[in-house]
């Protein structure tokens, strides 16, 4: 790897899990007060593409022409993220009522509006930006017709792959509650008007699933894959992605079950990326895995009630984690497609 390649990659590494784990100990301050830490969360999402704007600025090619107004956009959100993220440690607001949303507390709503006018203003700027530098930042829109029969298997994945741990869970336990539920879920009005709203709420949404699919996906999959190999070299980026989510899965997504939940982010993340890297390496589209990101979190979010909060606090018992490698098997499984065989290298290029 060339000189400019590895300041690079350190770059990302400094930023996407360097800045990750000084704001850890910020976290950790505010997991003992009992704080929401859901600013800190979403500001970590922005860490990774942050890594490859600033590798790009600091150790690219001076002659290559970049969306540099979406980059400075994309940045400038990101340091207020991290701001408000640091301030919520510090300062204490009380929770703000949304009525049948529920409560959310004051630093995630504030969060929550950054992300909406840094996502506003980004896509736009994205959009709006000349071909070349859409090239050359790698976000340019392309195989459409293969990126929308992707983004749809997908989606039928994550309903397989839903329906099949609640099956299993269920027969196991005697019981039809499981699916009894998601039947209640999927028949409710508030559903399909949270379905129907989700290509809309993309737009408001956009740039924290952009901050992590533009890091892993469009920088570091490239990077492994040429390393180590097709198979190998996701399988592995699976790996650190999951360990980069240590401290949310103990801080964040459960407080009792902090163990279980980083094994199930690990076989979440394997998976993922096994699915996610077969669909950027047939379309080398980055907004196809940043819109199907979006949608798992945004399903799942769906299906666990559509609340502001409702991912967070959960309880896992060790017993739902082979349930939960028992239906990620449907995504597994892509790790068999041809696209891993044809070539040892990655064919997107190394940025």
């Amino acid at each position: 790897m060339e000189t400019n390649g590895r300041k690079k990659i350190w770059i990302f590494i400094a930023a996407a899990y360097g800045f990750t784990a000084l704001m850890s100990v910020l976290m950790i301050l505010g997991y003992r007060k009992g704080l929401d830490l859901s600013a800190f969360v979403n500001a970590q999402m922005m860490y990774p593409a942050c890594g490859v704007i600033l590798g790009k600025l600091i150790a690219g090619d001076r002659k290559e022409r970049l969306p540099m107004a979406a980059y400075i956009t994309f940045l400038v959100t990101a340091a207020v993220m991290i701001c408000l993220s640091i301030t919520s440690v510090f300062i204490q607001i009380p929770a703000i009522n949304l009525g049948s949303a529920g409560k959310i507390d004051a630093w995630n709503l504030f969060s929550q509006l950054t992300v909406i006018g840094g996502s506003l203003i980004a896509y736009i700027l994205f959009w709006t930006t000349d071909r070349e530098r859409k090239i050359s930042a790698g976000v340019e829109r392309k195989n459409i017709a293969a990126s929308v029969i992707l983004i749809a298997v997908f989606i039928v994945l994550f309903f397989g792959r839903t329906l099949l741990s609640i099956t299993i869970y269920d027969y196991l336990g005697n019981t039809n509650s499981g699916v009894t539920s998601l039947l209640s879920v999927l028949q409710s009005m508030q559903f399909w008007v949270n379905v129907v709203l989700l290509p809309i709420n993309f737009v408001f949404t956009f740039i924290v699933f952009f901050g992590e699919e533009y890091g892993w996906r469009y920088y570091l999959q490239p990077v492994m894959q040429n390393r180590f190999g097709k198979r190998l070299g996701v399988f592995l980026l699976g790996l650190v992605w999951g360990l980069w989510h240590i401290n949310i899965d103990f801080m964040y997504y459960t407080k009792d079950s902090g163990p279980q939940a980083f094994v199930s982010q690990i076989i979440t993340c394997v998976s993922i990326a096994i699915f996610f890297g077969y669909a950027y390496m047939k379309t080398e589209n980055i907004w196809v895995p940043v819109i199907m990101h979006y949608l798992n979190n945004q399903l799942a979010t769906i299906l666990a009630g559509g609340t502001v909060d409702a991912l967070q606090n959960q309880s896992i018992s060790w017993s739902q984690i082979p349930l939960h490698l028992a239906s990620s098997i449907v995504i597994i499984l892509f790790i068999l497609a041809p696209a891993y065989n044809k070539q040892k290298k990655a064919t997107v290029k190394v940025v």
